[in-house]
């Protein structure tokens, strides 16, 4: 049982962990090379990577997506590739219907490897290849230099409010336990040791009765 609870704790952990790496924003340092529009496939394998329909994007009949692309490089010479979809009012809840502006201000911002422009983009969700999944850009602010790390200050504030949520949460159950499942548990302990006792009592007197019986019929005496 132990090494059950151990197991369940840490897939517990891990789903916990994905999820906030999933939904919780980001920051990278990148340097925009293009802006596009695309049309993807959204398929059942990778539809929870996109926003969902009823925030504006339309299907066509083939399943495909008109979606805004926003591609860059980062200081290391990687590229990485953003979407850029309004998010609505669903999950995760940015409330992000500023996609066209973000478009616009994004082809602005974009530079070549021989005149720099550093931007950090915020933004949320996985790069995924083989899914055709691509994390969504929020925002976007200019940086002086590559160098420049701004402070996550969004993550870092959700973080801190679930740690105290977490806090609270095992301080209740806590209490909880004390109060009410320790002395339940407690109670039928001490009912079950009652019990057990009457038992083996009532079983010492049966065998008692058994060997006065057994003695009266061989015609032994009693000791």
């Amino acid at each position: 049982m132990y090494y059950v609870k151990v197991v369940l704790g840490v897939l517990l952990g891990v789903a916990v962990f994905l999820f906030l790496d999933y939904a919780l924003p980001s920051k990278n340092t990148v340097r925009i090379t293009n802006t596009y529009n695309r049309l993807t496939p959204v398929t059942t394998s990778n539809a929870i990577f996109y926003a969902s329909e009823d925030t504006g994007t339309v299907e066509n009949a083939a399943g495909q997506r008109d979606v805004r692309f926003i591609e860059t490089v980062r200081p290391n010479g990687k590229v990485f590739v953003y979407r850029n979809e309004d998010t609505g009012w669903i999950w995760p809840p940015y409330f992000k219907y500023d996609s066209a502006n973000l478009h616009a201000e994004a082809t602005n911002l974009k530079s070549t490897s021989g005149d720099p422009t550093w931007v950090s983009v915020t933004a949320y969700g996985w790069r995924i290849p083989w899914l055709t999944a691509y994390p969504n850009a929020i925002s976007i602010d200019t940086l002086a230099n590559p160098n420049d790390r701004p402070r996550n200050w969004a993550a870092m504030v959700i973080c801190a409010i679930l740690l105290i949520l977490l806090g609270l949460i095992w301080r209740m159950w806590a209490q909880f336990r004390e109060r009410t499942i320790d002395p339940a548990i407690k109670s039928v302990d001490d009912r079950w040791d009652r019990t057990s006792d009457r038992v083996a009592a009532d079983a010492r007197d049966a065998r008692g009765r058994v060997r006065g019986w057994w003695t009266r019929w061989s015609g032994k005496p009693r000791q």
